[in-house]
């Protein structure tokens, strides 16, 4: 496919990363001649120094032969406007970034055909969405859907549970339909076997069926599958003022902690039940005040990583049990989990995995990484004439290192055994390595 993406900050840069190593033709735009001179030595893209909504840019760039256009940029009426013109231009496909609450009917993340612009999408009500996921199910760290959120993955920290830590999964006799698909052990991703024996403080990832995977954490991680009762929200910009508004009616504590007076009225006359409170989210004696210690989630939402991380910090050492942190810089994950918080939420990596999905109109649907690159979780549509067709799993090559997680179709959802048939148009997802992926990919191409 011609790809144009406008906009090279951390959304664009891993969008066109993607893409071109995807083997897409790419080209990438943005005013600043440093961020085009970066990609330029990273990536086999074609590369134009301008605005996007330039007439003359379009025109440089031949919009008209573009298979899709994704305006990525920091500036929603820029995005926009970039997309309108490049749709009137002869673009086939045109996505944007839209953050704004005031251009977005409603709280659902991703609109199609949204001001004539085939795909709208908003980072920070994705990012309010997902977290809205994991303070309704405390014993997750990580939650991902795949198959029309048919399928649900977690990821749980392994408590000591006897008769569960200690034992190898072909003895463990936990809920049907889960499979155990992959554990992070000393930062070591496992592509686990029946052998394979379970410890204290393994992170493991676990796929089932939407409906009925909550069992699974009251059985490895040794805590119910219920939600929260009470939640502080620090930051009351759009994602903290979502996550609260998903919340109202739910017979949730909810207490919202805002440094700017003016946004706290706002946030007071808007959220019917929370309490609002105006204040430093990083002071100790504020937090104790507000017995954020007795708290079953802590979301830091603020637009500064650094006061996230800290205030964070500071919940968890009172006591909260669960701690929730927006990343807006993606190489800052690695810091926020060596400290032990417990889950972090990246907007602009939300956002690209959004467009990359919908970019993927082929056999491969998504692709997720976990740990940083240490493994990936692929959705594939199975194409007619695929290897994969016909035959009972345990026939097939699978390589080392990859196992198969669910299988959905006509039939439903498998979390499948050896003797499971894939069928023409089943969504198929595969946990792997980096390393072996190639190999799966060629497992399901159509010959």
């Amino acid at each position: 496919m011609n790809i144009v993406v406008v906009g090279l900050g951390e959304v664009g840069k891993h969008i066109a990363t993607v893409l071109s190593r995807e083997d897409h033709n790419v080209t990438v735009v943005d005013l600043n001649p440093e961020a085009i001179s970066a990609v330029d030595e990273r990536l086999d893209v074609r590369s134009v120094v301008g605005r996007g909504g330039s007439i003359g840019v379009l025109k440089e760039i031949e919009v008209d032969k573009a298979d899709l256009l994704i305006a990525v940029t920091n500036i929603d009426e820029v995005n926009i406007l970039t997309s309108l013109m490049a749709k009137d231009s002869g673009a086939n496909k045109v996505i944007a970034r839209v953050d704004s609450e005031e251009y977005l009917p409603g709280n659902r993340g991703s609109y199609q055909d949204l001001f004539g612009i085939d795909l709208v999408i908003s980072p920070e009500i994705l990012s309010a969405i997902e977290i809205n996921k994991l303070i309704g199910f405390l014993g997750a760290n990580f939650i991902a859907n795949f198959a029309d959120n048919q399928v649900e993955l977690l990821q749980l920290t392994q408590k000591k549970k006897q008769g569960v830590t200690g034992t190898s999964l072909k003895n463990l006799k936990f809920p049907p339909e889960l499979l155990v698909t992959a554990i992070i052990r000393n930062e070591k991703l496992i592509i686990p076997s029946g052998d394979t024996v379970l410890e204290e403080g393994d992170k493991v990832f676990i796929i089932g069926k939407t409906a009925t995977i909550g069992k699974s954490a009251e059985f490895f991680a040794n805590q119910k599958s219920s939600g929260a009762e009470k939640v502080v929200i620090l930051g009351g910009g759009k994602i903290g003022y979502s996550v609260a508004k998903f919340l109202e009616g739910k017979k949730i504590s909810v207490v919202v902690i805002e440094w700017n007076q003016k946004r706290c009225q706002f946030l007071s006359e808007q959220l019917a039940e929370a309490l609002v409170i105006n204040g430093d989210g990083t002071d100790i004696e504020l937090l104790r005040r507000e017995k954020v210690g007795e708290a079953d989630v802590f979301v830091a939402a603020s637009k500064r990583d650094e006061i996230n991380l800290m205030s964070s910090l500071l919940a968890k050492e009172l006591g909260c049990k669960k701690t929730i942190a927006l990343v807006h810089r993606p190489d800052y994950v690695p810091v926020y989990e060596h400290l032990g918080l417990d889950a972090t939420i990246s907007p602009r990596r939300f956002a690209a995995d959004q467009i990359l999905r919908y970019v993927r109109s082929g056999e491969v649907v998504s692709v997720s990484d976990i740990e940083l690159g240490k493994g990936e979780i692929l959705e594939f549509v199975v194409p007619a004439g695929s290897k994969v067709i016909g035959n009972m799993l345990k026939d097939l090559r699978i390589p080392k290192g990859a196992v198969i997680g669910a299988i959905a179709g006509k039939q439903g959802v498998i979390i499948p055994t050896g003797n499971d048939i894939i069928s023409v148009g089943d969504n198929v997802i595969v946990f792997t390595t980096p390393e072996v992926r190639p190999k799966v990919e060629e497992l399901f191409k159509s010959r």
